[in-house]
């Protein structure tokens, strides 16, 4: 599904959407492609998060940052196309060879990583994948979630844990 936009300068809340692409259309990319796991998905999930953060321009309050509220709009949409039928009858490729469409391949140790992450439990992944993936604070990633700093910060913790135990069983291996 293809969807072209009408350009123009921001005027009366409306934002550019050429500005938008430019800026976003990678970093979503690469978000939606480590929640959703397959290219084509990820490529419709940034298609709309792009719309709807275009129409919903208005909406938005500036009390977070740009990236910030697109990111959300881009997780809701990941999670509400995890939710489908037709999500589950998609095969899952189990090691993904190239990270978000960037064209940068992984060494092994990257992808032993990233299959380790994929295996954390839902809300320990996420904050993984939006700290270290994405490049949020803290900070950023609680307005995400719309949780607490120390929450966002302990399940941090947490997952590092999990992966540190992981990893070090590995080595013992």
């Amino acid at each position: 599904m293809l969807i072209f936009f009408q350009t123009g300068a921001v005027s009366d809340g409306e934002p550019d959407i050429e500005r938008l692409m430019d800026r976003y259309s990678q970093p979503l990319m690469r978000l939606c492609y480590l929640y959703l796991k397959d290219e084509h998905l990820a490529q419709e999930a940034v298609q709309d998060t792009l719309y709807r953060a275009y129409c919903k321009y208005g909406s938005f309050s500036g009390k977070s940052s740009e990236k910030t509220w697109i990111t959300a709009i881009a997780l809701n949409i990941c999670k509400d196309y995890m939710r489908k039928p037709s999500y589950r009858e998609i095969p899952m490729d189990p090691s993904i060879s190239v990270l978000a469409g960037s064209g940068q391949s992984c060494d092994t140790d990257s992808m032993e990583l990233l299959n380790l992450v994929y295996q954390l439990p839902d809300d320990y992944r996420e904050v993984i994948l939006m700290r270290y993936y994405q490049d949020l604070s803290v900070g950023e990633i609680a307005r995400v979630l719309r949780k607490r700093p120390n929450t966002v910060s302990v399940r941090l913790k947490r997952a590092r844990e999990l992966l540190r135990a992981e990893l070090e069983r590995g080595d013992r291996e």
